[in-house]
């Protein structure tokens, strides 16, 4: 008998050792919440703090009350000045420019307005839709319910008054050339006077909207999952930054994966992944592209759905006809989207030519 209460005593005491142990690591974890509840609130108060004294109309417009709603304003608002540089910038660019789409006039948001309510009610909602990223003639039409000759009638007199550009870009899966359509300098400012908002926040808003969205972090694992099963050495820029790493003219850039994977004469190659979510402000889309041209000329880019991989598209034309090349240029793009991620060589390949700026 008094051996079993000694037992029972060693088990009571082994379990009050166990019970303070915890109750220290609970402890713990409850002051390194209340640190980080601490910094969370403080980010908040600093961001709420910027956005007030920088953009007062957006903070008074959007009403932010959360550090992401802080974050998405301040991004907003840092595009739409980007947006206004570029456009006042253009104004300073040599007269020896000669055609019409290398003179950029500062645009004015009122002129755009009257222009946009001198359009047809059709070609406002093209116009959106293009916005939107629905950039050729046969996702118009889809979207429209309308032919394809009226599809592509209407987007080309947005083009020709001013609204729109475009590039043809050549397809290897399907051996064709087609064409993507994006906003022109004024139809940026159409973006904000129609829509409310800078066209490069407009894709990820879709994607919510359609429940297609996914985020950097998540799109990056998911897409690191699929390779490695595919049997490729993949690194991510989180485990290994500097395989994830290189050098071009205008600076540096880490790519969102390293991929190993054996090329047509059996040697190893290293292949650099992007990851967009199309969250990202279009002028950081832009400088990635610029070190893609520069060092590889070529990219391969993996986004959430097919949708998100038009919208891709629709930013690279963008950024090719903005680099007014006076050679010209033309740039390899692989996209997929991730769920039909599988083998590198099974990305979608596509070809854009920008044409000399002479």
């Amino acid at each position: 008998m008094i051996r079993i209460f000694k037992r029972g005593d060693s088990k009571r005491k082994e379990l009050e050792a166990l019970l303070i142990q915890q109750s220290a690591i609970l402890e713990k974890i409850r002051e390194e919440n209340e640190k980080l509840r601490k910094k969370l609130e403080n980010a908040e108060k600093r961001l709420e703090s910027t956005v007030k004294l920088f953009f007062p109309k957006l903070y008074s417009e959007k009403k932010p009350s959360s550090l992401e709603d802080f974050i998405t304003v301040l991004v907003e608002g840092l595009d739409e000045l980007r947006n206004r540089e570029y456009r006042e910038g253009s104004t300073l660019a040599a007269p020896s420019l000669k055609s019409i789409e290398d003179s950029q006039p500062m645009v004015d948001s009122e002129a755009i307005k009257v222009r946009l309510g001198r359009l047809e009610p059709v070609e406002r909602e093209i116009l959106k839709l293009v916005l939107e990223g629905f950039c050729t003639v046969k996702s118009v039409s889809e979207e429209l319910r309308v032919g394809r000759n009226r599809a592509e009638k209407l987007l080309e007199k947005l083009r020709r008054i001013g609204f729109l550009d475009v590039l043809k870009i050549k397809s290897r899966s399907r051996h064709r050339t087609f064409r993507v359509y994006f906003p022109s300098p004024h139809g940026e400012v159409a973006s904000e006077v129609l829509l409310g908002k800078p066209w490069s926040m407009l894709h990820s808003e879709v994607l919510k909207e359609k429940g297609l969205y996914m985020g950097n972090e998540e799109l990056i694992k998911e897409a690191e999952t699929r390779l490695r099963h595919a049997g490729y050495r993949v690194i991510t820029e989180l485990e290994e930054p500097s395989e994830c790493y290189f050098k071009y003219s205008n600076g540096s850039h880490r790519a969102d994966l390293a991929v190993y994977a054996v090329n047509s004469s059996g040697r190893e190659v290293k292949v650099l992944i992007e990851c967009e979510s199309m969250g990202n402000p279009i002028s950081q889309v832009m400088k990635m592209l610029d070190a893609y041209y520069e060092i590889f000329n070529k990219i391969y880019l993996v986004v959430s759905s097919g949708i998100a991989k038009r919208m891709m598209i629709q930013r690279v034309c963008y950024w090719a006809w903005r680099r007014r090349e006076k050679e010209g240029l033309v740039f390899e793009v692989r996209v997929e989207a991730v769920d039909r991620l599988a083998r590198l060589s099974s990305m979608s390949k596509f070809t854009v030519v920008r044409p000399s700026s002479k």
